[in-house]
């Protein structure tokens, strides 16, 4: 039964975050709710195992954009990297949870992996989308009891805000408008993912539940980043980047309620 209520919230946040439908966003709304069973009936070891060739692909697109600073990235292969930069350090913030190391190792890859994937964010075009990330980080660290990380993270995010504004990137837009009942639907259901997420990390807060409680915080923070801040940037504002984000994190949290990792 909580599996139909987490996919019934998977489809009221697609159509909220889609809103006014045509033929298109139904069906980049049916690929989203496809991929996320594909990901449910993938075993987690498997899923588990992607951290390493999405760290290295994320290096890859780092070195890429170090020898050839001048090509132009655009869809799908922006919505790759934004996934590549995201999960490189996602996955790696997991397992500091999950199998703790040295205080200087860990904070040396964070960095290393913060660093590049701001890089990529920026030779994009989507600076910004840091800023949600980071945020993100600090509290899931925060939580989790890991607080001697965090001022390292804030550190980087100070210099990213400096960068930013030192290259005249606005920050702040007009926002998306939004109906009253597409607010409450997206809000709703962003808060209801946050909820089941945090639960699941405080029964069991293995490495599959704990992917599903950052990534659905993440979720929430952009989203009131955008609604609330007016940040010019954001999951809102890109379609096919919110599948690639959002999707597989449903089906992870399908996968938690009937398998132990």
């Amino acid at each position: 039964m909580k599996k139909v209520f987490i996919y019934i919230l998977a489809s009221i946040l697609l159509y909220s975050f889609f809103r006014e439908l045509n033929a298109v966003k139904v069906m980049f709304i049916s690929l989203g709710l496809a991929s996320i069973y594909v990901i449910y009936r993938i075993p987690s070891k498997y899923i588990i195992a992607t951290k390493y060739p999405i760290i290295l692909l994320s290096f890859a697109a780092t070195a890429g954009f170090f020898l050839y600073p001048k090509i132009l990235i655009k869809y799908p292969v922006e919505a790759i990297i934004i996934f590549l930069s995201f999960y490189s350090i996602t996955l790696y913030l997991i397992t500091i949870e999950v199998k703790g190391k040295g205080l200087l190792k860990e904070v040396t890859a964070l960095s290393i992996l913060f660093i590049a994937s701001s890089f990529n964010l920026f030779m994009i075009g989507r600076p910004l989308l840091i800023l949600s990330i980071s945020i993100s980080i600090m509290l899931f660290l925060f939580i989790v009891g890991r607080n001697r990380i965090v001022p390292f993270i804030a550190g980087y995010t100070l210099l990213m805000m400096v960068f930013l504004f030192i290259k005249k990137i606005a920050m702040l837009g007009g926002g998306i408008r939004f109906s009253d009942i597409h607010m409450y639907l997206l809000l709703g259901t962003c808060f209801a993912l946050l909820v089941l997420g945090f639960i699941g990390f405080v029964q069991q807060g293995n490495f599959m539940k704990l992917l599903a409680f950052f990534v659905s915080l993440y979720v929430a923070i952009d989203v009131l980043m955008v609604v609330g801040l007016k940040l010019s940037c954001g999951l809102l504002y890109q379609p096919v980047v919110l599948l690639c984000i959002v999707s597989p994190i449903i089906g992870v949290m399908l996968k938690t309620e009937g398998e132990r990792t």
